[in-house]
């Protein structure tokens, strides 16, 4: 049996991507330090080990004023939930995930974390810019996650670190206004975790849109 643990879990696109894969999810808070630790303790203590985990919990604040000390806080409360936390909650994880034998991490990120379609001009205006450079943090994550990897001589110490784009999702951050339901955002994290340890070269950056699964560029 496989161990996932889905951060954010209970609704929207993470609860999308657990009714897409089992149904069930483990919640915590992912800003809560000793919450994180409860969690892992946990994990340990009833699996000994971690299999996936899928980085997905988010709360953005949207700015009511152009005021600079207002969007000031707002922006750092953004990035404490949506870059630091997800940073502290993989640290936490690893020691377990080095117990499986095929650890994986997935990052729930965005298209417009891509700096190559963002320069191509490939995406619609943006609303809220906190929320691309926090993805793109993620994206970043991915990529020097993955590369420190390169330490570990053995393979089945290594872990393998993805980026997902779920696409444009109906959630209550966008009034759900997206085209997607959350479940159907899932199915490139399906993918993944149905694909064979290899197949799908580490710290790449994946989506699932128009029937097709495939690389997004950075």
């Amino acid at each position: 049996m496989s161990i996932i643990l889905i951060t954010g879990g209970n609704r929207g696109i993470g609860f999308g991507i657990a009714q897409a894969i089992a149904g069930h999810t483990v919640q915590i808070d992912i800003e809560d330090i000793q919450s994180i630790t409860a969690a892992a303790e946990a994990l340990d203590k009833k699996y000994g080990k971690l299999d996936v985990l899928i980085n997905n919990a988010a709360s953005l604040q949207l700015p009511k004023s152009e005021n600079l000390v207002e969007l000031k806080e707002c922006s750092n409360l953004n990035f404490n939930n949506c870059v630091t936390s997800n940073i502290l909650v993989t640290k936490a994880f690893i020691p377990l995930l080095r117990k499986s034998s095929w650890p994986r991490v997935i990052m729930n990120s965005s298209a417009r974390g891509s700096l190559g379609r963002t320069a191509n001009r490939g995406l619609p205006p943006v609303a809220l810019i906190d929320y691309c450079v926090s993805k793109a943090a993620l994206n970043m994550l991915t990529l020097h996650y993955q590369i420190t990897e390169d330490n570990y001589k053995d393979e089945g110490e290594k872990i393998t670190y993805w980026s997902v784009s779920p696409g444009h999702t109906k959630t209550a951050f966008n009034n759900y206004r997206g085209k997607k339901d959350p479940v159907d955002s899932g199915e490139a994290f399906v993918r993944l975790l149905e694909s064979e340890k290899g197949a799908i070269a580490p710290g790449t950056f994946w989506e699932f849109e128009d029937g097709k699964f495939q690389e997004v560029p950075w």
